[in-house]
C-alpha cells in the first residue's frame, strides 16, 4: 500500500490478495506511514488488540460480577500462553478475536444483559458500539465476524424477549418489534461502515471478487480441505486447554458446580449461561468446520476467563482464614499441582532443546529453564500449603517469566533470524536482481525481509523446470528438496545455507528427544549460474559455491 499509494486493494508477492478484508492492512500501512517500515509497526496492531481484550475481559467481569472478578479475569486473559503467543504475530486473528468479544458483550449488554441491566437510555450506546465492532470484524476477516456474535447473542436476546427476567407489561409483540428495532440498529451501523470498501471493490475488480472471496475465502475454507487438511472433531480440545495455560488445570474448580448442577441441588445462573453459551458457540462453530487452525477459537478464552476467574474467587474466600490447623482445597490444591507440573515440564524441555539452538549461548536457555523450573515449584508449594491464596500471583508471575524466557531465547532472539540471513544471502548473491523462487520453506516471511517480489514454486517439478531456465535465477529450497534436484541432474551452485530450529513444527518428540540432524531444518540458496568475478555471486557467498553437478 505505501510503495503502490494503493489502499483500496491488498497485493502480496507483486499480485493481488483476496484471502482477507483490508482493516488489518490499514492499520499496519498506517502505522508503517507514520513510524516506518518496521516489524514493531506490524506487530503492534495485534498486540493492540490484545490488550484492548484483556481490558475488555476486565470491564465485562467487574460489571457482571465485581472488581475482584473483573481483576483476575483480565490477568488470566493477559497471561494466558495462547494469547501472548499470537498477540506477537502480524496475524489478524487476535484482532478478530477482539472485535467479537466486544461485539458480544455490548450486544448482550443492549439486548440481552444478564446482570445488572442497564437503563434504557444506555442501551442505544451499548448497540451502537455492537455495530461498530461488528463492522471492525467485518473488514478484518469477514463474514465470520458477524456471524459468531449473531449465534451467541440471537438465541440470549429471543429468548430473554421470550422469557423476560422480571416482569413486564410490554405484550410479546411490542417486545418482538423492539428486538427488531435493535437488530436493524446494529445492522445499520455495521453495513454503513463496512460497505464502502466491499462495493468500491467490486466496482474495481468486478462481481467476481464478491465469489472469490466470500464463496472460495470463506464458505470453502470451512467446509472444505482446499486450504487445510482436515482434522479431527476434538482437535480443539488440546488446544483449548493448552491456550489457556497455565491456568486451564483450574478448570477442576466447576467440578462442585457441575455436580450439583447434575443432581438439581443448584440452578445456572442467567450470567453463568450467558458466558457458557459465549464460549461454547465458537468451539462447537469451528470444530465443525473442516479446515481448522489453532488460532480460529480465540474468541473462546474471554468468557473462560471469566467462567475460571468467578470459581476461583469463591474457592479462595471459602478457605479459612486462620485455624489451628489450616485446611487445604483438595480441587485447588490439584489444580496448582497440575499447572505446576506442566510449567516444570517445559523447563526440562527449554533445558533439553539447547542442542537445537546453537546459536544462543547455553547459559541464556538454560537459565531460562531454571528460572521457570523454580517459578513451577512455587506454584506446586504454594498449592499444597496453607498459603492457597497465592495461588493466583503465583500462577501470574510463573506465567510471566515462562513467556520472557520462551520469547527471549526462542521467538525475540538478539542474533539475526534465520529467515533474515537467509533474505541477506539473496539480497547479496547479485549485483543486478535477479529472479529468485522460493519452495516449501519461508512461506511468507521472506518476501519482507527481501524487499521484493519471488516466484512461488508449487511442486518439485516446477523447481526442476526453474533452475533449467537459460537465463539465471536463484532458488531458495530445503535439504531434502536439493537432493531430489540433484539426482534429477539438475545443475546448481550452493551460494549459502541456513540451519535453524522450526519452532512452528516442533512435536512432542522433539521434545522429548531432540536431535540436530533430524529435528534442524536447513535451507539452501542455489543458483543455476556459476559464479563468476564481479557477478556480486563471488566474494564472501563464492567461499560457499560448490558445483553439484
Amino acid at each position: 500500500m505505501i510503495n503502490r499509494g494503493d489502499w483500496l486493494t491488498p497485493h502480496y508477492n507483486g499480485q493481488y490478495r483476496f484471502e482477507k478484508p483490508i482493516l488489518y492492512y490499514w492499520l499496519i500501512a498506517l502505522g508503517y506511514r507514520v513510524v516506518g517500515v518496521t516489524e514493531l509497526m506490524a506487530r503492534l496492531p495485534s498486540a493492540f488488540a490484545g490488550l484492548l481484550l484483556v481490558l475488555t475481559t476486565f470491564a465485562c467481569a467487574r460489571r457482571w460480577y465485581d472488581q475482584a472478578t473483573g481483576m483476575l479475569a483480565g490477568a488470566i486473559t493477559a497471561t494466558s500462553f495462547g494469547y501472548i503467543a499470537v498477540a506477537r504475530q502480524a496475524l489478524p486473528d487476535l484482532t478478530l478475536a477482539c472485535f467479537i468479544t466486544i461485539s458480544v458483550w455490548s450486544a448482550l449488554m443492549g439486548m440481552a444483559a444478564p446482570h445488572p441491566t442497564p437503563p434504557q437510555h444506555g442501551r442505544r450506546w451499548w448497540l451502537a458500539l455492537s455495530g461498530v465492532a461488528l463492522a471492525g470484524g467485518f473488514l478484518t476477516k469477514g463474514p465470520v465476524g458477524l456471524l459468531l456474535p449473531a449465534l451467541v447473542v440471537g438465541p440470549l436476546a429471543l429468548w430473554q424477549c421470550v422469557r423476560p427476567p422480571v416482569p413486564v407489561t410490554k405484550p410479546l409483540g411490542q417486545r418482538l418489534v423492539a428486538l427488531a428495532g435493535d437488530v436493524s440498529l446494529l445492522a445499520l451501523i455495521c453495513f454503513i461502515l463496512s460497505a464502502p470498501w466491499f462495493a468500491a471493490m467490486t466496482q474495481t475488480h468486478g462481481t467476481g471478487y464478491l465469489d472469490r472471496f466470500f464463496v472460495g475465502e470463506n464458505l470453502q475454507r470451512f467446509a472444505t480441505d482446499r486450504y487445510n487438511a482436515p482434522r479431527p472433531a476434538w482437535y480443539y480440545l488440546p488446544v483449548l486447554l493448552g491456550g489457556l495455560l497455565p491456568w486451564s488445570p483450574l478448570m477442576l474448580l466447576w467440578w462442585r458446580s457441575l455436580t450439583r448442577v447434575f443432581r438439581g441441588v443448584q440452578r445456572v445462573n442467567v450470567t453463568v449461561f450467558s458466558l457458557a453459551l459465549w464460549a461454547l458457540t465458537p468451539l462447537l462453530f469451528y470444530s465443525l468446520s473442516i479446515g481448522k487452525q489453532p488460532r480460529y477459537i480465540l474468541p473462546v478464552l474471554p468468557p473462560l476467563a471469566v467462567l475460571l476467574a468467578r470459581p476461583l474467587l469463591e474457592t479462595l474466600k471459602q478457605l479459612p482464614q486462620s485455624t489451628p490447623r489450616p485446611s487445604r482445597d483438595i480441587l485447588l490444591a490439584s489444580g496448582g499441582l497440575l499447572s505446576a507440573g506442566i510449567l516444570l515440564l517445559l523447563s526440562i524441555f527449554i533445558d533439553r532443546a539447547k542442542i537445537l539452538l546453537p546459536h544462543i549461548p547455553m547459559f541464556t536457555v538454560q537459565a531460562t529453564a531454571w528460572l521457570i523450573g523454580f517459578s513451577a515449584i512455587g506454584v506446586g508449594l504454594i498449592s499444597v500449603s496453607s498459603r492457597q491464596r497465592l495461588i493466583p500471583a503465583s500462577l501470574v508471575i510463573a506465567a510471566v517469566i515462562s513467556t520472557l524466557g520462551v520469547h527471549g531465547t526462542l521467538l525475540s532472539r538478539v542474533q539475526t533470524e534465520p529467515v533474515q540471513q537467509m533474505a541477506n544471502l539473496v539480497r547479496s548473491a547479485s549485483l543486478d536482481p535477479i529472479p529468485y523462487g522460493r519452495y516449501r520453506v519461508f512461506v511468507r516471511n521472506l518476501l519482507y525481509y527481501v524487499g521484493r517480489s519471488h516466484v512461488d514454486l508449487a511442486s518439485r517439478d516446477q523447481v526442476k523446470a526453474f533452475l533449467n531456465s537459460t537465463e539465471p535465477v536463484l532458488c531458495i529450497l530445503s535439504e531434502d528438496d536439493l537432493a531430489w534436484a540433484r539426482s534429477e541432474g539438475v545443475n546448481m551452485y550452493e551460494l549459502g545455507r541456513v540451519s535453524y530450529l522450526d519452532t512452528g513444527g516442533l512435536t512432542l518428540r522433539t521434545l522429548l528427544f531432540p536431535d540436530p540432524q533430524k529435528d534442524l531444518l536447513t535451507v539452501i540458496l542455489v543458483s543455476n549460474q556459476r559464479p563468476t568475478e564481479g557477478s556480486g555471486l563471488d566474494g564472501t557467498l563464492g567461499a560457499y559455491a560448490q558445483d553439484s553437478r
